[in-house]
């Protein structure tokens, strides 16, 4: 008898899985990866904003040198007669943008943080209408211009009907240029940031904004309102500190006035001091 129950037991394991169970089984595995997934692409998402903020930290530090040795003045909005509001370091701009950003030799922190990965995004996506009459950032402003952070130095894009409700000190260079004092609150103002942040516009077409980090889908936004509220972006402040903030509120709350200061940021320095206690 031991011997047949033996030997029934190997032809039933000979036999393997019937198709019921195989399909079972294979409707567990689903379920538990369909619950696994999302937690693991936020933590990836999560490191990849890390590394963001720590290549922040280093572009700060840069900066901060460059101002100790320019009288205490941050760098320029324009290197070789071109714009470095975005590429204030970083790698050569590809050929063809060659005429609108500056060379990775003539940009302020090439002293000081020379051409590497510190400039580059993991999530850099890239920007369909920037710069103007040139062509678009695709695949992204690594490859194209050569770095995924852009300097808050005045030349922010206003709309028709809308703009900034207090009068702009110096909209044109903001704080390009400006000894380090000259920031209403160094903790508040933003030195730094990453296409997300805020809207993008060129010769009175339509507008468009963006999502890198935790997006899904199209990263080039043509109506923030109807978007997915992930217009993240990590952020350098004057002061050197960094971090990582949800822009939605402040671009749908009222697209035309998206640079209105927070308690947590302020984009522009009005003639009259900001109270931010205030806000």
């Amino acid at each position: 008898m031991g011997l047949r129950t033996s030997l029934g037991l190997r032809r039933r394991l000979a036999r393997g899985f019937t198709l019921i169970e195989l399909l079972v089984v294979m409707a567990i595995i689903a379920t538990l990866a369909s619950m696994l997934l999302p937690g693991l692409s936020r933590a990836k998402e999560k490191a990849r904003t890390v590394t963001c903020i720590n290549n922040l930290r280093q572009i700060g530090i840069s900066i901060k040198l460059y101002m100790d040795d320019h009288g205490d003045r941050f760098p320029p909005n324009t290197a070789g007669g071109k714009n470095c509001r975005a590429t204030l370091g970083g790698r050569d701009p590809i050929a063809r943008l060659a005429d609108s950003f500056p060379t990775a030799r003539q940009r302020p922190l090439y002293a000081y943080l020379e051409p590497s990965e510190v400039y580059r995004c993991p999530r850099d996506m890239g920007q369909r209408i920037l710069p103007c009459n040139s062509p678009p950032l695709k695949p992204s402003n690594w490859e194209t211009i050569g770095c995924s952070y852009q300097y808050n130095a005045g030349g922010l894009t206003t709309f028709a009907g809308g703009g900034f409700r207090q009068t702009p000190e110096d909209p044109a260079d903001g704080a390009a240029g400006k000894f380090e004092s000259w920031a209403p609150s160094p903790v508040h103002y933003i030195l730094m940031h990453e296409p997300p942040a805020r809207p993008y516009g060129c010769g009175g077409g339509s507008p468009e904004w963006y999502q890198w980090h935790f997006a899904q889908g199209s990263t080039d936004i043509p109506d923030p309102v109807a978007a997915r509220p992930q217009f993240y972006s990590p952020i350098l402040f004057v002061d050197g500190h960094t971090a990582v903030h949800n822009f939605t509120r402040a671009l749908v709350t009222d697209p035309l006035y998206p640079y209105e200061p927070t308690k947590d940021w302020i984009w522009y320095k009005p003639i009259e001091t900001l109270d931010i206690g205030g806000h």
